[in-house]
């Protein structure tokens, strides 16, 4: 069931806002569109049980709801499982649209870098801002711990990695870090199909440049052979056919003449050599005058 409430949370997310990017799935998701506020949304590992983890980015701004760039509002304090996430989000980013949070100021030199500790007031309940667990837990202190906190490096690290929401940051970190090693344990799972796939395409590509220049090779040949087909080619071919056939007619009818060549066996040679004759010349004739349609 708790699966269950988990993924309606996270659906909520989605249809009450928009721009909402999965960093990790059912861990972490980005809110706010670059260039404008986002807000980075944590999910502890027993959300909706426990409250969500909600950051700002860019870092350093000032808000009542803004604590060390984390959001802290009474919607949060009051978390329940029943509450809704993506409506929380939404009013946040409408409380952001009316009132834009500002740069934060440089801390005091006197702090170092640790930012100083809320300090309680005397100021009526009634009148209070809504106060961090964080706030609350120290002003439940003594000035003496107080005191401790600010001069003690220690003590102060003892008390900062204590509270809850250092805890549940350094969980979320552990499930980043967690989720970032399987994630190129994975892609170092794929490398010995891709080294396969790699291997695969260069032996196609070998295959192409083969037939690739097996084909070259073949329209080479065509290119020759379309050469002896040619206009000019049978033009020269017929040309030469008619003077042959026209030399051979011409000799036969010299025997005759001459007498070593009988009347019958003229007739019928000299008919035959003219009939090539006159057709080798007709084709020619017509290739002349549609010369157009070889070239």
């Amino acid at each position: 069931m708790s699966q269950e409430e988990r993924q309606q949370q996270i659906a909520s997310l989605f249809s009450h806002n928009s721009a909402v990017t999965v960093i990790i799935e059912g861990q972490q998701y980005e809110v706010g569109t670059e260039g404008d506020i986002q807000v980075l949304v944590n999910l502890p590992p027993t959300f909706p049980d426990e409250a969500p983890v909600l950051t700002v980015s860019p870092t350093g701004m000032r808000h009542p709801w803004i604590d060390s760039d984390v959001i802290v509002c009474d919607a949060l304090l009051s978390w329940h499982s029943q509450s809704s996430l993506g409506m929380l989000v939404h009013d946040i980013f409408d409380n952001f649209k009316s009132h834009p949070p500002s740069k934060r100021a440089t801390t005091d030199e006197m702090y170092g870098h640790r930012p100083p500790p809320p300090i309680p007031t005397n100021t009526p309940a009634a009148s209070q801002p809504s106060l961090s667990a964080e706030y609350m837990t120290i002003m439940n202190k003594s000035p003496e711990e107080i005191d401790e906190l600010l001069t003690n490096d220690k003590a102060f690290d003892i008390f900062f990695h204590s509270l809850d929401r250092v805890r549940n940051m350094k969980t979320v970190k552990g499930e980043l870090y967690n989720g970032n090693e399987n994630l190129a344990r994975k892609n170092l799972s794929y490398e010995d199909e891709l080294v396969r796939l790699r291997t695969q395409v260069d032996e196609l590509n070998q295959s192409f440049q083969e037939l690739r220049s097996r084909i070259s090779e073949k329209e080479r040949q065509q290119q020759d052979a379309f050469k002896r087909f040619s206009s000019s080619t049978v033009m020269t071919r017929l040309k030469a056919g008619v003077y042959e056939s026209e030399d051979l007619s011409e000799s036969v009818a010299q025997s005759f003449i001459d007498g070593s060549l009988d009347h019958d066996s003229f007739v019928k040679q000299f008919r035959e050599l003219r009939k090539v004759y006159h057709m080798r010349a007709s084709k020619l004739e017509k290739i002349q005058k549609n010369e157009s349609i070889f070239s």
